[in-house]
């Protein structure tokens, strides 16, 4: 087995040797932003990532990957994606991906919020209004005729290109990655989308900072109805430079699921803890040194997840968001103020 040094760069992130940092001179959150403090990480994780990483999903990737020996790998190169002991990496879908999964999703969304409408609200005014049964019927099947083809026209377009037709017909790369957390060299990068995007920074490519000089906030924003919605962003402590975890696991009607992430990615990064146990690094952990010897002295099972029933996930998962609500990051107290003069 390799050495820990050797497999982790100087940089990288060490809860237990934080270096001191510069003042903070800007606040680059923005006013709708709840500040969330370092430290005391719980080994949990949002129920939407729990759940996209089931076992029988884990299981037919990797059946996947049998019949397909290096799939997985092309894949990630081509869709510039990563997820593994190493780096997290995250790109948009292209354009014309993008088209065919909102016609899809939004086309379901808006079907059964019609239908919903008319059937709650439209049906018992049509039941006060008409004389017989069969003026019911007719009023209801006029409106329904009227508000429910073309949603249900997108939902049934969208659902037969994404699950019908070749996934390289309708999958197809974006111009590159958004962002990345790397957990071998410590750093965080914010990749240029365009020439010269940072370059107002002193800097000419990709913006590539430590973790530590990044704080994480909790963003509320209102949908349509004034319904506050929740997104977890990392925002650079000495630049209006931040990344929106949005793609990772939508927006949350509850702050919860942010504040896992939150302690998620602490608990990612820092090398003086194993990977997080969830799903989704499972495969991972024995090429991680820190891990593997946490496992190797807790006899941690290896495939503890990945043969796991769905019956036993779905308790898993109930403890998991048991144990998220639970979560009290906004009480506890900030370890970075150690080491950073904030605002």
């Amino acid at each position: 087995m390799c050495s820990t040094s050797d497999t982790y760069a100087a940089t990288a992130y060490d809860s237990r040797h934080i270096p001191q940092q510069s003042p903070q001179v800007r606040q680059n959150a923005g006013l709708l932003c709840m500040p969330l403090p370092w430290g005391e990480a719980q080994d949990v994780a949002p129920y939407a990532l729990m759940e996209h990483y089931a076992p029988k999903r884990l299981r037919e990737q990797e059946e996947h990957e049998h019949q397909n020996p290096g799939v997985r790998a092309r894949d990630e190169a081509k869709f510039h994606n990563a997820c593994n002991h190493i780096r997290y990496r995250r790109a948009h879908a292209s354009r014309w991906t993008q088209f065919w999964v909102y016609l899809w999703g939004l086309g379901r969304s808006f079907f059964y919020l019609a239908l919903g409408l008319i059937t709650i609200f439209g049906l018992p005014i049509i039941i006060f209004t008409s004389d017989t049964f069969d003026q019911v019927v007719a009023r209801f099947t006029e409106i329904a005729s009227f508000s429910l083809p073309f949603p249900l026209a997108c939902w049934l377009i969208g659902h037969i290109v994404v699950h019908r037709l070749p996934s390289h017909w309708v999958f197809t790369p974006s111009k590159g990655p958004l962002w990345e957390l790397n957990r071998q060299t410590g750093m965080v990068t914010v990749f240029a989308r365009k020439p010269g995007q940072f370059r107002q920074y002193g800097i000419d490519g990709d913006f590539v900072r430590p973790f530590y000089e990044f704080d994480a906030a909790v963003h509320v924003l209102p949908d349509r109805q004034g319904i506050p919605l929740y997104s977890l962003h990392l925002v650079h402590r000495y630049h209006p430079v931040a990344i929106d975890f949005m793609p990772v696991i939508g927006r949350q009607s509850s702050d919860k699921d942010s504040l896992a992430l939150w302690d998620m990615w602490q608990n990612y990064m820092d090398t003086s803890k194993p990977l997080p146990d969830i799903p989704m690094w499972e495969e991972f952990r024995h090429l991680d040194p820190v891990t593997a010897e946490h496992d190797r002295r807790s006899g941690r099972e290896p495939r503890y997840w990945r043969d796991m029933s769905d019956a036993a996930f779905k308790e898993a998962m109930a403890s998991m968001t048991q144990r998220v609500q639970q979560l009290d990051t906004l009480s506890r107290p900030n370890i970075m103020a150690r080491h950073v003069l904030y605002l």
